[in-house]
């Protein structure tokens, strides 16, 4: 059963209760009616409970159930392939296909969730120091943070990364363009751009692509990668031709 606190729940194993934190709990999988729960930095447990009990026991914004018989925690979600659920451990968990949908929006929900309750400035800060070695490259690149909005299940994009290369061919200030929506800074940009943000944050996708800047006034090659869930990283490069 879970503890008031919501921080732990309380198991029977071997005749004996154990009091577990939920944050140690990576993911659960049931195999012949035998659960097993992998937790972090202790030994699995076992013991015979369906996964719609334990399900039961966790906060429902922490955890998916992404198959009939395993259950994983949101905070250990690292990616998604075509066939498994890949976890901050390396362990690679295969997932119901038709539940591919309500996977990727719980992940982007929990994602936005964190984005609203971590210190700011320490978040930045740290987008800052990863892709630092960008600053000096001589082809304009950025990071573009994807946002669902779970209550209109709308998409926003949002700049968290550039370099001085990328604000200069876009012929806008750098710090102009740092925490500001795609769309407000780019207002006729073609489809196609927010298309490619999704395919690459969202579904992993590396892309190359020829799209239109009026910010730019020509036509962009766009190389597009995934540097974490719910992430886009763009590369771009001139190709001469005007829009």
């Amino acid at each position: 059963m879970p503890d008031t606190d919501g921080k732990t729940i309380r198991l029977m194993i071997n005749r004996k209760e154990r009091v577990i934190p939920v944050d140690s709990i990576i993911y659960a999988e049931v195999t012949d009616k035998l659960c097993t729960i992998t937790r972090k930095d202790a030994a699995p447990l076992q013991l015979f409970l369906t996964i719609a009990s334990l399900k039961a026991m966790l906060p429902p914004r922490l955890f998916l159930q992404i198959s009939r018989s395993c259950l994983v925690s949101l905070r250990f979600f690292q990616n998604l392939d075509e066939s498994c659920v890949i976890l901050t451990n390396g362990v690679h968990l295969p997932y119901s296909r038709r539940q591919k949908p309500q996977i990727l929006t719980a992940v982007q929900e929990h994602l936005t969730r964190l984005a609203g309750n971590q210190d700011s400035a320490a978040w930045k800060q740290d987008i800052q120091e990863e892709f630092r070695c960008f600053d000096h490259f001589p082809f304009p690149f950025c990071i573009i943070e994807n946002i669902l909005d779970p209550i209109d299940n709308s998409q926003t994009n949002m700049f968290r990364y550039a370099n001085e290369a990328f604000a200069a061919l876009l012929r806008r200030p750098l710090h102009q363009l740092i925490g500001t929506a795609f769309a407000s800074a780019f207002p006729l940009a073609d489809p196609a751009w927010p298309e490619m943000f999704l395919r690459s944050a969202v579904y992993g996708e590396s892309q190359d692509m020829i799209l239109p800047s009026q910010k730019a006034g020509r036509m962009l090659r766009v190389l597009s990668y995934q540097p974490h869930f719910g992430f886009c990283g763009c590369m771009l490069l001139e190709t001469g031709k005007q829009v």
